[in-house]
């Protein structure tokens, strides 16, 4: 009896290997539907937490930028738009920012262009911050490099940049320290180089002298790009931002909201194709793995009719088909996961380029989730072939099926 059991319990195997086409034709079907699934809903929460990071590191409610920087510069691109860019206001703006109701914080910042010469380890935007009042890189050097100051000469460099001899980075042949780089945010900011504004204006400078800045004159002491706003608590970002274009002359205002809702807007779209390409993808899965999976039982009513005449019992067949459909399942759905995984994660590069920016490879604990989750989906359509497979045996006639055979 032992022995009967034995060999009952290793049907499902012998009968999926005694059929290699079939068996292989439903893993790659399950393979196929787990990669859509797992792929599909990884693209998605990519997205959202490229946002979201993109978001916590403007660090910003409000960006001020002059109002002549509109005809080469749009807030609402910035974070996506790979083109770096630089424009200049007096200094004087910061004050006159920082005085109107509503603002916390108000820090300067100053932009430049490395060029594509051979003055320049390459072609990046360079983002300076002003130590005194700065409320947006500080802390995220702290939290990503454990410095909360840069020194003279020295520049922490973004994701996307590379830095091949650390001590000898080159901007405008000015010979740069580069002291850390900053993890991924899936935006533009990850293609800049980061200093103190002692050190840009040493850059600005040697840009002007060698005729690479599209400004030919400049007085590096009284020339900001930007102002990053921090809005003071109870006070709405879009009233204070309406505030600032009222009181400052000669300012264009955006909300960190605005800038980031850029990026999102044209990845709502992707994220919509996407959850609608994983539902098709699941729904046809479905389709065709309980199709087959049907035909192949119909295909061997007489192995299920020997059984149940031999004395089988109706739910030990139950048991042989439940097994073979989540055998076939769980090898193509973890097929599915680690193919789709490996390339969306080799190539991700790729894919936030073709996305327009804003994806970011999600953390561990959440990659190991979403195959979870994609494995349940694929363990339901293995229920549900199987149970509509068992409703066609348990309806079955045995002794008609045997005869059928004669």
């Amino acid at each position: 009896r032992n022995e009967a059991m034995l060999s009952l319990s290793r049907l499902p195997w012998m009968n999926l290997r005694g059929y290699p086409v079939r068996t292989g034709t439903l893993v790659f079907f399950s393979m196929l539907m787990t990669m859509t699934i797992f792929g599909g809903t990884l693209v998605v929460q990519g997205i959202e937490h490229g946002l979201r990071t993109t978001q916590s590191r403007l660090g910003a409610d409000i960006m001020v930028t002059p109002d002549e920087a509109d005809t080469d510069f749009d807030a609402q691109t910035f974070l996506v738009n790979a083109e770096p860019s630089y424009f200049y206001m007096d200094a004087s703006t910061r004050e006159a920012v920082a005085a109107v109701d509503g603002v916390e914080a108000a820090s300067s910042q100053l932009f430049l262009a490395s060029a594509r010469a051979s003055c320049c380890s390459g072609r990046y935007q360079v983002i300076a911050y002003d130590p005194a009042t700065d409320f947006t890189i500080q802390p995220w050097m702290d939290d990503s490099v454990g410095q909360t100051q840069l020194g003279e000469n020295e520049v922490i460099v973004g994701a996307n940049v590379l830095a091949n001899d650390p001590d000898n980075f080159q901007l405008f042949d000015n010979t740069l320290r580069v002291v850390g780089q900053f993890d991924p945010t899936g935006s533009t900011l990850d293609n800049a180089v980061y200093m103190n504004f002692e050190t840009a204006k040493k850059v600005i400078d040697s840009s002007l002298r060698k005729g690479l800045n599209k400004y030919s004159t400049l007085e590096t002491d009284r020339i900001i790009s930007s102002v990053m706003v921090k809005v003071a608590p109870g006070y709405d970002a879009e009233a204070v931002a309406a505030q600032i274009r009222q009181q400052v002359p000669g300012v264009s205002v955006a909300t960190s909201t605005k800038l980031v809702s850029g990026i999102a807007q044209s990845l709502e779209t992707t994220s919509r194709t996407v959850t609608t390409l994983i539902a098709v993808a699941w729904g046809v899965g479905l389709l065709m793995i309980t199709l087959m999976f049907v035909l192949m039982i119909v295909e061997r009513r007489r192995e299920f009719a020997t059984l149940i005449a031999a004395g089988a019992h109706r739910r030990l067949i139950s048991r042989i088909i439940i097994r073979e459909a989540l055998a076939v399942n769980a090898l193509g759905g973890v097929g599915g996961i680690i193919v789709s995984g490996v390339l969306l994660v080799s190539f991700s590069g790729l894919v936030r380029q073709s996305l327009g920016g804003g994806f970011l490879v999600p953390s561990l604990p959440t990659l190991a989730l979403l195959a979870l989750a994609a494995l349940a989906s694929v363990g339901l359509v293995a229920l549900v072939s199987s149970w509509i497979a068992l409703r066609y045996v348990t309806t079955m006639d045995a002794s008609l099926a045997l005869k059928e055979g004669e």
